[in-house]
């Protein structure tokens, strides 16, 4: 698996934050994606932010940088950003976009997102080194039992087969 960057990206106020609603898994998440070859972390976090979302964002700090624990997980940079342009609209990889407050967020969001979000309002000065945490394989039975249709969806997606659904 290739790095990823996910943004948390604030309303002006920092009271609410964008989540987009994935197309090929229909849950809730921060936005965010691989890094290209030869793309930095941040460049990559405000390319997926626009191309999920619509919104042009830039980067207010580093949050985090999460190591692999194992197969399902790889590096992951956690950037908090603030919006400059744009307009939200969903894409092919959405199938909704909005703000939502940071205490009261719609379900069903993808678990691990919930420890970024906090880690972002921490609001630490140094940049968090950990490992990622809740997505090892006894998390991932818990969502099969509770979610089974997205979590067969989540894992297909995994070993390359995706499809939309609209």
């Amino acid at each position: 698996m290739r790095e990823g960057a996910v943004a948390v990206v604030f309303d002006d106020q920092k009271d609410n934050v964008l989540f987009v609603k994935r197309r090929d898994v229909p849950i809730w998440v921060l936005p965010g994606g691989g890094i290209d070859p030869g793309e930095s972390p941040d460049v990559a976090a405000v390319r997926e932010v626009f191309e999920e979302s619509g919104l042009e964002v830039r980067v207010v700090r580093k949050v985090a940088v999460y190591t692999p624990t194992g197969k399902l997980t790889s590096e992951t940079h956690l950037f908090e950003c603030c919006v400059v342009g744009g307009q939200t609209c969903i894409s092919n990889e959405t199938k909704d976009v909005g703000f939502f407050p940071v205490d009261s967020y719609p379900p069903p969001v993808f678990e691990v997102h919930n420890g970024w979000l906090k880690d972002t309002c921490e609001n630490r000065p140094e940049i968090i080194m950990k490992p990622v945490e809740g997505l090892d394989w006894a998390c991932l039975l818990k969502i099969i039992m509770r979610h089974p249709v997205l979590a067969t969806r989540y894992l297909l997606t995994k070993i390359g087969l995706r499809w939309n659904s609209r």
